[in-house]
């Protein structure tokens, strides 16, 4: 393979990412909603330390890698639901 070829596979990588990165956000927002009407904490520590634990089974010796950018992921997503949470406080 050509480095080039690589490359434009790895482009095609990112926008699927991207894609699903940003449909990840936009549940975040649903939940933020749902956490909201039902007077729930937007840190879910249980839930958080079970999405890292299926992430560490599923990438094996990649977990060292991976685990940073589950973390930004999960970051993210108490970011927006804060936002969220922030927004409907000024309505």
């Amino acid at each position: 393979m050509r480095l080039e070829e690589v490359r434009r596979q790895i482009d095609a990588l990112d926008d699927e990412l991207l894609i699903l990165i940003l449909k990840r956000l936009e549940y975040s927002g649903i939940i933020a909603k749902i956490k909201l009407d039902n007077g729930l904490p937007i840190y879910d520590e249980s839930r958080e330390h079970a999405i890292l634990s299926r992430v560490k089974l599923d990438s094996g010796k990649s977990y060292k890698f991976v685990l940073p950018i589950f973390l930004e992921i999960l970051n993210a997503s108490k970011l927006i639901q804060q936002e969220a949470r922030n927004s409907a406080k000024e309505d």
